[in-house]
């Protein structure tokens, strides 16, 4: 019986890893959103049953973009809220400084950072600590602004869609 859950949870991993890499670097889709929620749910109960997560699982990793060019490491973690449906896991991930919720968007996660008012770099997600550096692409996207009025350091993390 644990031999067949065990393989069970590596045939999930497989699946859900090959749907992520597909889905994340603009093939696609290999299966649709709720049929990914629905094996990641099982395998994370699996995970937890067992005692045991796989290295490469899902679970513990946040799926990265293989987009060329220069890698990047995150001045603040771009992780994922990891399907959050409770008001109190926001508030916690929060760590109470002000956010901003809107629906879930399916789009590129960019990290845009400002110097003295002035686009200094755009960065995607990539793994949440390392991302591609793409910003000789932001003057073709809209909303990401070469100047800002605020003269400081600033960071911001959206949804390019």
């Amino acid at each position: 019986m644990q031999n067949d859950k065990m393989t069970h949870m590596r045939e999930l991993v497989d699946k859900l890893n090959e749907a992520s890499n597909t889905y994340y670097n603009g093939q696609n889709e290999i299966m649709s959103d709720h049929e990914w929620d629905a094996a990641f749910d099982e395998l994370k109960h699996l995970e937890e049953e067992m005692g045991t997560i796989l290295p490469d699982s899902p679970t513990a990793n946040v799926s990265a973009d293989s987009i060329a060019g220069e890698k990047e490491e995150h001045e603040f973690a771009a992780l994922s809220l990891a399907k959050t449906k409770k008001t109190t896991d926001l508030l916690k991930w929060s760590e109470g400084k002000p956010i901003w919720i809107s629906w879930k968007l399916d789009g590129l996660t960019l990290v845009v950072t400002y110097d003295k008012g002035k686009l200094s770099k755009v960065v995607t997600r990539g793994n949440g600590h390392i991302g591609t550096n793409i910003t000789h692409l932001a003057p073709a996207i809209a909303g990401i602004l070469p100047t800002i009025t605020d003269k400081g350091h600033v960071v911001i993390r959206g949804e390019a869609l």
